[in-house]
């Protein structure tokens, strides 16, 4: 029996990318970050000292680290037997223009994304206005609030209860090439919300605007002070521009990929058999594992760990990113144990998004990449020029066409 289980820990960048510069992020390191405010006592809030990983350590993620950055982050100490490392680790580098989360998964499925996505790039009025205007217009609402970049969680603080008074729909962006759509599950109600937001999608089609993602944020509360976002977020996301190696499994081998998470949207539902939606990093656990000892031969199981990204990393919140990697952890031990002679456990992110650094925005760096099976002694990966080489790694093991891109590990 032939299975992939691929976990994206969403954001776990491993230190600045040698094009880093280009995106302002020179410097940027979310998990040597992470691990030296451990270290310095400046990450104990709801935990405290040193970052306790020892799953991930065992799996290579500090030599990984070394090998991205030329050096172990502050408070480790190299492992004392290189050869109590049970996985195979290296790290990445993105060849995508975008740093983005669309960007980062294609790349990692074999279709990195070479020309530009379209950016609002303007921090008011962002969106243009004859945009603006069709959305209002067919959709028949009183207006819009927001139009800017901003904070998903400082935006309907700022605009949440003119938003209920109203019904007026919070509209924002990022720096990633993104429409996010904010608005109360009950007052404005979730289909009212999805029905804006694939309106939206037609829309940016419709006009050649080449944007990733319409984003629908949902969430509850009756003021700024107890505002929060829900589960029920959806991702409405332009198709993979060319075959996925998640496609090639199920086109040429009949197999099954099981999407958990956000996975599932953010490749459009293309090479997905089954998507199974769970919210929060311990139902995301809990499902993988389970869905781990459900899987078939010729499986992908591909979930999505998002609250790294959405939770800790673009709120700067570093002591709940390392709660939330130590969290995950004591899990791994489990997803490990599940791990047959066939198998393949491959452990990436998809970018950064540093808690330390400045603004709330990805950050442009390299990633890990560790493949663990009970049959394969662990080796140094080296420094993959893309992230394509999981792609056609993947392709390799289930003996299918080669992808486009990318080099495989095997």
């Amino acid at each position: 029996m032939k299975r992939i289980f691929l976990m994206v820990l969403d954001s776990l960048g491993i230190g600045s990318s040698i094009d880093s510069y280009k995106f302002n992020d020179l410097g940027s390191d979310t998990f040597g970050h992470i691990v030296e405010n451990c270290f310095l006592g400046k990450a104990n809030k709801g935990r405290k000292g040193v970052l306790n990983i020892p799953n991930l350590i065992k799996l290579g993620i500090m030599e990984s680290y070394k090998a991205s950055t030329g050096k172990y982050p502050l408070g480790f100490h190299q492992v004392k037997n290189l050869s109590n490392i049970i996985a195979s680790y290296g790290f990445a580098s993105e060849i995508s223009s975008g740093k983005d989360t669309t960007s980062g998964h294609w790349e990692i499925a074999g279709v990195p994304i070479l020309d530009d996505w379209y950016y609002f790039k303007k921090s008011n009025n962002t969106f243009p206005n004859i945009l603006i205007n069709e959305i209002i217009k067919i959709c028949k609402l009183p207006g819009i609030l927001g139009n800017c970049h901003a904070s998903g969680t400082e935006i309907i603080s700022i605009f949440g209860e003119d938003h209920i008074k109203t019904g007026k729909p919070i509209l924002y962006t990022s720096s990633d090439s993104v429409f996010q759509v904010a608005c109360h599950e009950l007052t404005f109600g979730l289909s009212n919300l999805y029905q804006l937001c694939n309106t939206i999608r037609y829309l940016l089609d419709k006009n050649k605007y080449k944007v990733a993602r319409v984003i629908a944020r949902p969430f509850i509360g009756d003021n700024k002070f107890n505002f929060q976002r829900t589960g029920n977020r959806i991702d409405l996301s332009i198709k993979p521009s060319s075959i996925t190696v998640m496609e090639k499994l199920i086109h040429e081998k009949k197999g099954k990929v099981i999407a958990i998470g956000k996975v599932s949207d953010i490749y459009a539902g293309v090479g997905i058999s089954k998507s199974i939606k769970s919210y929060g990093l311990k139902e995301l656990c809990k499902t993988t594992i389970n869905q781990m000892k459900l899987a078939d031969n010729n499986t992908i199981l591909f979930t999505n760990f998002v609250d790294f990204d959405s939770i800790w990393g673009h709120r700067r919140d570093v002591s709940g990113y390392a709660c939330g990697l130590e969290f995950f952890d004591t899990q791994l031990f489990n997803m490990i144990n599940l791990v047959k002679e066939r198998d393949l456990l491959i452990i990436t992110a998809d970018h950064g998004c540093d808690p330390t650094w400045s603004g709330t925005d990805h950050t442009r760096e390299n990633v890990p990449i560790l493949i663990y099976s009970p049959l394969k002694k662990g080796n140094f990966l080296g420094h993959r020029q893309t992230f394509s080489d999981i792609g056609q790694t993947i392709a390799k093991y289930f003996s299918l066409s080669k992808m486009k891109y990318g080099r495989h590990m095997l």
